[in-house]
């Protein structure tokens, strides 16, 4: 025995298991139909949202209104509604994960740049000042032999041998550390 859109409603407002039963049967698939379509890569949540729709049915069928659209489009509704506020849920859990991601790397970031600084202080330490002051000039501040030659007031030729001589000790030491 068909009943009416009416008939499931009023049923299903009063608790009627076997009026939801009915509604599930004739509307599961439209609502499956919905969440497949609104939440196709967000499959671990699909099961969930359509619980969640159908909990929202079984609570929120007296505000039906048959004379402003069919029981079908009510449901179609409440399941387009409820797979956005999953898409809004899904899109705010993993901007979260995201930023702890970020904040991890960045706090692994910062400890492997500390290291890596410590390491060439160390290394550096062992040439005299002011090659290292050369060896910073030129290879952390990217100036031109042109600019260390003029602010430092020795030849370009000079800076060249003291930067050979500097990576020939440094590359040294580097070998005996291994």
């Amino acid at each position: 025995m068909e009943k009416t859109d009416r008939e499931l409603a009023y049923l299903a407002s009063k608790k009627n298991e076997r009026a939801f039963e009915e509604i599930i049967r004739l509307y599961g698939g439209l609502i499956k139909a919905i969440v497949r379509r609104h939440l196709c890569n967000m499959v671990m949540w699909q099961d969930d949202c359509i619980n969640d729709i159908l909990l929202s049915v079984w609570l929120n069928i007296k505000s039906y209104d048959p004379d402003r659209s069919s029981l079908k489009n009510w449901i179609a509704a409440v399941a387009r509604y409820r797979c956005i506020d999953f898409k809004r849920k899904y899109i705010r859990e993993a901007a979260g994960s995201l930023d702890e991601t970020i904040k991890d790397k960045k706090a692994e970031f910062d400890l492997m740049e500390h290291e890596m600084r410590e390491e060439i202080s160390s290394l550096l330490s062992q040439l005299s000042p002011e090659d290292r002051d050369i060896f910073i000039k030129r290879y952390f501040r990217d100036e031109t032999i042109e600019e260390i030659s003029a602010s430092e007031g020795i030849k370009p030729s000079c800076i060249y041998n003291r930067l050979s001589r500097g990576r020939k000790r440094l590359r040294s030491i580097f070998g005996k550390e291994r």
